[in-house]
């Protein structure tokens, strides 16, 4: 998957800071969302393809299209920017033999058993966990918001986990 620059898990998704930021450093000229709900939503992706800027390609997909996609080389051009909604999206892939070189998480809400590792990023035990087994995969998992901000590694986040 070498056109891809840069694999990210926001629940936003497509907003300001990933679109005028990430898609503009790594010079994106597609973005796939990979979610299994909103593949399933029309409108709802509909939303999605129209929150891109010009010149930048939206495809809002399944999961079983994102493996397929990725085995058939798909993504072996460009300047790809994957979007995953969750933590489960992206295991779900990792699971399904999708091999990741790194993966940013950069957007995941607070609430209950929740910790915030860096301000606009809250995780669980369950989510540590998930994160652990995606980087045990080879994939470097790191958090940062945006590009300005310095990176967090998995390590030091599920130590602010632990307390």
């Amino acid at each position: 998957m070498q056109g891809v620059k840069l694999v990210r898990i926001d629940f936003r998704l497509i907003h300001g800071q990933v679109i005028t930021k990430w898609s503009n450093k790594i010079a994106a000229t597609r973005i796939v969302v990979v979610n299994d709900e909103l593949a399933e939503d029309e409108f709802m992706a509909d939303i999605y393809v129209m929150a891109a800027p010009p010149g930048i390609t939206v495809d809002v997909i399944s999961l079983d299209t994102f493996q397929e996609n990725a085995r058939s080389g798909e993504y072996e051009n460009g300047n790809i920017l994957i979007l995953f909604r969750g933590i489960q999206d992206a295991r779900a892939a990792v699971e399904r033999g999708i091999k990741f070189e790194q993966i940013q998480v950069g957007g995941l809400g607070s609430g209950d058993g929740r910790t915030s590792v860096v301000k606009g990023i809250s995780i669980d035990q369950k989510d540590a966990k998930d994160l652990s087994f995606i980087e045990n995969t080879g994939a470097k998992v790191t958090f940062q918001v945006t590009p300005e901000e310095k990176k967090l590694s998995l390590e030091n986040a599920i130590k602010k986990v632990r307390g």
